[in-house]
This record gives structure tokens, sequence and C-alpha cells, in this order.
């Protein structure tokens, strides 16, 4: 669960932090932000991949919408597909959800079971073949060596016109708040590879995202598995 205490300052004042730390070199624009495999963290080395973040909020329908753009970079001599993501909102409302509607793939959106992703803790929304991040079935219906896929979410929390693309990278108090999934590599083997944001050297960026996480960490504890 998640406490208020953070409040829309504390919001604010994390994003000032953020764009302090950002602003000599990250290019963030105003709804959208770039993403990209954080490969060093990844579960088994062998996935990798690039994408964006965009979100907007519409005040009449009082909706938010987010769009995640994947695209598989792995090797192509190992092949393998992305088949789901994963990730964590960074809002003060405890009810905070997204719910896929539509994508270019035949994902489906995840609930409870569905969000676990082992070894990373449990998210709080994201989309993946079959309805869970971990879930059997063939993987060649994801997205492939070399396409990309774009998915929409509703998203829907009472400081809803408050939330960025960033919020959806540093949504909890978890390392990593953004993991994809990869199966079907030719080898057999398969890949859970968080997300970062760069040119910032890797360090530096995942330094100036874990101080955002801290601050909405005071907020919110851990799930449970």
């Amino acid at each position: 669960m998640r406490n208020h205490t953070m409040g829309r300052w504390g919001i604010t004042r994390a994003a000032l932090v953020v764009s302090v730390m950002l602003g000599s070199g990250l290019a963030v624009q105003a709804g959208s932000i770039d993403i990209f495999s954080d490969d060093a963290n990844s579960t088994g080395g062998l996935g990798s991949f690039t994408g964006s973040l965009a979100y907007e909020f519409d005040p009449i329908a009082d909706l938010g919408f987010l769009t995640v753009t994947l695209t598989n970079t792995s090797d192509p001599d190992n092949g393998g597909y992305i088949t789901g993501f994963v990730f964590n909102i960074a809002s003060a409302d405890d009810d905070a959800f997204a719910t896929f509607t539509s994508g270019s793939h035949p994902f489906e959106n995840l609930t409870d079971g569905g969000l676990r992703a082992e070894p990373f803790d449990t998210f709080d929304a994201g989309a993946a073949l079959g309805g869970a991040f971990l879930g059997g079935g063939s993987p060649t219906e994801g997205i492939a060596v070399g396409d990309t896929g774009i998915f929409e979410f509703d998203v829907m929390a009472f400081d809803a016109a408050d939330l960025t693309a960033l919020s959806f990278l540093t949504g909890g108090q978890y390392e990593f708040n953004f993991i994809v999934r990869f199966k079907g590599f030719e080898n057999g083997d398969s890949d859970k590879v968080p997300a970062t944001i760069i040119p910032l050297p890797p360090a530096l960026a995942w330094g100036g995202l874990g101080l955002l996480g801290a601050m909405f960490g005071a907020r919110r504890m851990r799930r449970s598995l």
C-alpha cells in the first residue's frame, strides 16, 4: 500500500530534483522519454531493447494515456522475442492503476499474479502474452528481433494530471521499476531486462532515479510476492 504523506508538493519537489540532475545531457520531452535496456542488470545477459514512454492527460475524460514503444535489439544470431513488460506508477493515489487497452501484438492486461516478475518483485501494471509476465506458451507472437511493438494504457489516479512519462520508471522503492521479458532464444534460455535512460552513464542515471525512487519509497510499502 501507499502512504499519502508525500503529497503533491513531494511529487513536484522530486520532479525538480530529476530535472536539475538530468538537465545537462538527458533529452526528456514534456510528455515522453527514451528508454534503453540496462544490459548489465539483466538476469540472462541475452535480451536488449530500445523504446520510449509517452504520457498525456485528458482533463475531459479525466484519464491519463500511456504509450509504451519497444524495439527488440537482441543479437539476431540468438533470436529471442519480447513477450511482456511490467512497471510501477509513481502516484500518491493508493488506487492508481493502468489498464492495457490496445497494442500491435496480442499481449493481455496483467493483474494480480500476472504481475509477478521474479526476481524483481511484483509490479503495478503491465502487459504480456498469455496474461502473465512469467507465463508459458509460445513466444513467437511476441516482438521479434528488429521489430517494434506499440502498447496503449489508460491510467487512472486522482493525481493523473501530475504524472509524467518518468512516473512509470520511478514508481516504487524498487531498484528497477520497468522490466521487459524475453523468451524463445535459440539456446533455449529466457531473460528479464530492466529499463534505463541514457546518455548519462548507467551509474549516474540510476543514481538519479534512485534518489527519486527513495522519495516515493517513503510513501510505499513493498508488495509481498
